[in-house]
């Protein structure tokens, strides 16, 4: 039933939940885990000295986050990450449609700017739009 899941992944409990599922069914179906992690835009920062540095130090926390993860998942599936930079609703509808994902496993909530605000925009967002099944993980 599903060849390719896309799990997105922030580092909260939500998305920790989300992956757990996505590792079950990806077992289940014997499918390729899309293991992906968005980190917002540093514009702000353009032209000033340190936008490359904060540009690397995202990158460089959201790689560990992801080798962090894959390390958690072994060899139980066969995972390949994406690390992009962007709003995550974006992101996330981009590497679906991009990688011809069958599934999308996200928690409900995120570590988003006010997460506790808005309670799931990026999951709301991503229900919305997307080109295929999202399974939300509370």
């Amino acid at each position: 039933m599903f060849s390719r899941i896309l799990v997105a992944v922030d580092g909260s409990e939500h998305a920790r939940r989300a992956l757990e599922v996505a590792i079950d069914l990806a077992k289940r179906y014997q499918a390729t885990l899309i293991l992906m992690h968005a980190f917002p835009h540093v514009s702000d920062f353009l032209g000033t000295p340190f936008y490359e540095s904060m540009v690397e130090s995202r990158i460089l926390i959201g790689r560990s986050l992801l080798e962090s993860l894959r390390s958690q998942i072994g060899d139980a599936v066969a995972v390949e990450e994406q690390l992009l930079q962007g709003p995550p609703a974006s992101a996330i509808l981009r590497v679906a449609d991009v990688e011809h994902c069958d599934l999308i496993v996200m928690g409900s909530r995120g570590h988003g700017q006010i997460a506790g605000l808005l309670l799931g925009s990026v999951s709301h967002v991503v229900t919305q739009k997307a080109p295929c099944p999202v399974m939300v993980v509370h």
